[in-house]
């Protein structure tokens, strides 16, 4: 009987896995990272520290991101316990706008978190706010003229922004910028005038370049279908 008590003793001791090795993974640093405010166009990187907390080597087999504007290195992929990692995680905001929330996945051989998911923040900003960013001359039509208005701010409560130059790379399309320097807050308009000479569709980028350091180039798109007088 004493034997038959033991035996379920262990068996328990077992299935519950007390009195097991095992490695346990844990974010030193936390589960979330909050990378601040940056400008569209930077990258930004912060350093996670992963730990092994159980008993038993912790192996890092994969790190994936979310998305392919996120890049991570892990600097140890074998943890005995207690010793820690770091793992590195970079964000390209190019293309990105206002808030942005990714995960980072860390998968591992811990029985109780095989897949770690580090969430990471940033608040992407503009040194212009441009509306619209795509301009559609839709039903144009040959030898004769169109104009839409681009509004441009500047969002910023404390720096000024000039507008250095503005290019067009087609020949058809003309712009007028009503003001180059813009005060904190102050918007102004750009008037974006098409006179097509020939029938077709007609794709074309406007590109402003500022003064700012951390965000100098702005690209408006332009569309067009053209069609016979």
């Amino acid at each position: 009987m004493k034997t038959r008590y033991l035996c379920l003793f262990f068996g328990t001791l077992i299935a519950t896995g007390v009195g097991v090795s095992q490695p346990k993974i844990e974010v030193v640093t936390g589960n979330t990272i909050d990378m601040g405010s940056v400008y569209g166009g930077e990258i930004v990187q912060k350093i996670a520290v992963i730990k092994n907390v159980g008993t038993d080597t912790l192996t890092i087999s994969d790190v994936k991101a979310q998305c392919g504007c996120t890049a991570t290195l892990m600097s140890e992929k074998v943890l005995a316990p207690n010793d820690t990692g770091k793992l590195s995680i970079s964000f390209n905001t190019a293309g990105q706008n206002g808030h942005r929330s990714k995960q980072v996945y860390v998968m591992s051989n811990d029985p109780a978190n095989p897949k770690l998911t580090i969430t990471f923040s940033a608040d992407v900003m503009s040194v212009l706010d441009i509306m619209p960013k795509v301009i559609s001359f839709n039903n144009s039509k040959v030898d004769s003229s169109y104009t839409q208005t681009v509004t441009i701010k500047n969002p910023s409560q404390s720096e000024a922004v000039n507008i250095l130059s503005v290019k067009v790379d087609v020949p058809s399309i003309k712009t007028t910028l009503m003001k180059n320097k813009l005060m904190p807050g102050e918007e102004t308009q750009m008037q974006v005038t098409i006179a097509p000479t020939k029938s077709g569709t007609m794709n074309g980028k406007i590109a402003i370049t500022t003064d700012h350091k951390k965000q100098s180039e702005f690209d408006i798109g332009v569309f067009a279908f053209i069609s016979k007088k």
